[in-house]
């Protein structure tokens, strides 16, 4: 299994997807080093990326003070924590180098906004991220707008 597709398969978002599917997603993503300081995305810009992180550190600063640190192999730095309707809400700053896996937004919310089964396996997957990683999440997530 190459390193894309373990990092998917660690993800909570996506390890409930058979390995089928994860090869499917694989082409989607590509993998970038990255470093402290960097900003990956800005709040107030068009969304073009999410990230999912491998290694290193990602401060996702949204509005009203809340802020989460991912730091964990397979964290979801996308969909509602984010963007909303195309727009940057939160603004992705890089704490530790590391290795992103960069995908364009418009590709996982293509996958997520349909009543399939791949789209069902990821807003759960991305239900129970947020539960454990941003419960602040949770109201933005549930109504589906991203």
């Amino acid at each position: 299994m190459d390193s894309s597709a373990a990092c998917l398969s660690e993800s909570i978002i996506f390890k409930g997807l058979d390995a089928r599917d994860i090869d499917n997603l694989v082409p989607l993503f590509s993998r970038r080093t990255v470093m402290p300081g960097e900003i990956l995305a800005r709040a107030g810009h068009g969304t073009q990326f999410f990230f999912l992180l491998e290694e290193g550190a990602l401060l996702v600063a949204m509005e009203e003070g809340r802020a989460v640190v991912l730091n964990r192999p397979g964290d979801f730095a996308g969909l509602s924590m984010v963007s909303l309707n195309g727009n940057n809400t939160a603004t992705i700053t890089v704490l530790e180098k590391g290795t992103v896996w960069v995908v364009p937004c418009l590709k996982i919310l293509d996958l997520s906004g349909h009543d399939t089964h791949t789209g069902s396996i990821i807003m759960d997957g991305w239900h129970q991220f947020c539960k454990e990683k941003a419960p602040f999440c949770l109201t933005l997530a549930e109504t589906g707008v991203t």
